[in-house]
């Protein structure tokens, strides 16, 4: 009989402002299992996925986003969760208003993870899945 091993979670707060991507970096890159082409992935994404979160927001020192990481042995997800943008991931996903990359994060996004996806009623929450 084979037993998976149990998932990993670790939740991250950030600011909800322009410097949460870097403070995100630099705890991603701090997590032990996420290295090589895998970390690098998780990097890239992650801050995708806040600047969605951040763009158009007046920074103010209450609000925070929640970055959470679950890593299993066979794979990562990763989630944004705090006050975003209600939308669905399709309406995100073509939108030319989504930041970072002229309006393309989200495809970048949509291209490189194995799956992603909105959820929320009251907290919003963008997230995505690596395959090890």
């Amino acid at each position: 009989m084979r037993i998976a091993a149990a998932t990993a979670d670790r939740t991250i707060e950030l600011p909800a402002t322009a410097a949460a991507a870097g403070v995100a970096r630099r705890e991603l890159a701090a997590t032990p299992g996420l290295a090589g082409e895998l970390g690098y992935k998780v990097l890239l994404l992650s801050s995708e996925l806040i600047a969605v979160f951040v763009a158009g927001v007046e920074p103010r020192p209450d609000r925070i986003l929640r970055l959470t990481v679950a890593a299993a042995p066979d794979r990562v997800r990763i989630t944004v969760a705090g006050d975003g943008p209600h939308a669905s991931a399709d309406a995100l996903l073509h939108s030319r208003e989504t930041p970072s990359l002229g309006g393309y994060g989200l495809q970048i996004v949509d291209r490189m993870a194995d799956a992603w996806g909105t959820a929320g009623q009251h907290d919003e929450q963008i997230w995505f899945e690596l395959r090890r």
